[in-house]
């Protein structure tokens, strides 16, 4: 599955069970983590997330036990990867859970209650609604049978910078932070003293080193900086010891390869990416507005008019070479039997 930009951040964030607990105390609404034993908080690494999912999520699975109840819970965080809100969530979070039970019941282990949460980073507003909401005018006896389950939505931009600097958990609270304005790189490059201010106390553990170093890589591949601007940046606000850890992690990854061609990489993968997507929805519904595939694939209008044109085109030669064929044995010469 291809790597979008956030997975190696988000996936090395919540693979830390103090993060994946804290984030669940802080976020959830009291009534259901009130059912939730987080004493029994474990990590589920099956993968549930479909080729088709992943170019809409990223998921980190957690297990735990439901208080007064024989059930366990299956929360999966799932990150959204598009910088707009998609319009029938539920649809994809349906897929999902239903995945989870598949795979539950093909190893015959009893179905968990799953627990959908949604971590929105994107920049347009998510308007959160009942499923059969999606069905507008239908009839209200056909209501049950459409069905309806709900999901958590935790939309960054509906907290502030000082409310995610203020979780007792220094990691979740600074990932958050860089995650929630993982769009904005103005904001990133005038606030990379805020995002590190922490830096050098996280810098006296091997955890925390960890963690800076992370949170640094990720930081270097979503703002796209400049090394020149880059180290003028970090020359300026920090520290000699914390300079000497974040342009050691830099060279090192220079060395590696792993900045420019990383980047490089992501762009060309996320470019195959969406012209496939647009391809698969433009065999599936060719009356679909080109504006509308464009919103849901990421690629411009022009490039989707000129794939609907690329398909018209094979398509007719398709025709005319069935016809050419057909043609030919119509006309063709009877075999003489000897």
């Amino acid at each position: 599955m291809k790597e979008h930009p956030h997975d190696e951040f988000f996936k090395y964030l919540f693979s830390l069970k103090e993060v994946a607990r804290a984030f669940l105390e802080y976020f959830l609404p009291p009534e259901l983590l009130e059912c939730l034993d987080l004493n029994t908080l474990e990590f589920d690494d099956t993968e549930y997330v479909t080729p088709e999912l992943s170019a809409l999520y990223s998921d980190k699975v957690l297990r735990c036990g439901l208080r007064d109840s024989d059930y366990l819970a299956a929360i999966p965080i799932l990150l959204e990867h598009k910088s707009f809100a998609p319009d029938y969530p539920h649809f994809q979070l349906s897929e999902y859970r239903q995945r989870i039970w598949s795979t539950m019941i093909a190893n015959k282990q009893k179905p968990v209650a799953v627990l959908p949460i949604i971590l929105y980073h994107g920049q347009t507003k998510w308007k959160k609604q009942k499923l059969y909401e999606y069905f507008d005018g239908l009839p209200k006896a056909f209501q049950p049978y459409v069905g309806d389950f709900d999901y958590c939505l935790i939309d960054l931009s509906k907290y502030t910078d000082e409310e995610l600097l203020n979780l007792k958990l220094g990691f979740l609270a600074y990932g958050l932070l860089t995650m929630k304005h993982a769009q904005d790189k103005k904001y990133l490059r005038d606030e990379i003293k805020k995002i590190f201010e922490q830096g050098e106390n996280f810098l006296k553990s091997e955890e925390g080193r960890i963690f800076v170093e992370r949170l640094f890589v990720y930081y270097i591949r979503i703002t796209n900086m400049d090394a020149t601007t880059l180290k003028q940046n970090i020359t300026g606000n920090f520290s000699k010891g914390a300079q000497a850890t974040f342009l050691s992690t830099y060279d090192q990854l220079k060395i590696e390869g792993k900045i420019e061609g990383k980047i490089e990489g992501e762009i060309e993968g996320k470019i195959k990416q969406a012209l496939l997507f647009c391809q698969n929805l433009l065999s599936e519904f060719p009356d679909m507005p080109d504006e509308r595939i464009a919103r849901l694939s990421g690629a411009s209008v022009e490039i989707v008019q000129q794939l609907r044109l690329q398909l018209k085109e094979a398509q007719e030669q398709a025709k005319t070479a069935m016809a050419r064929k057909a043609s030919k044995k119509k006309t063709g010469k009877p075999r003489v039997k000897k």
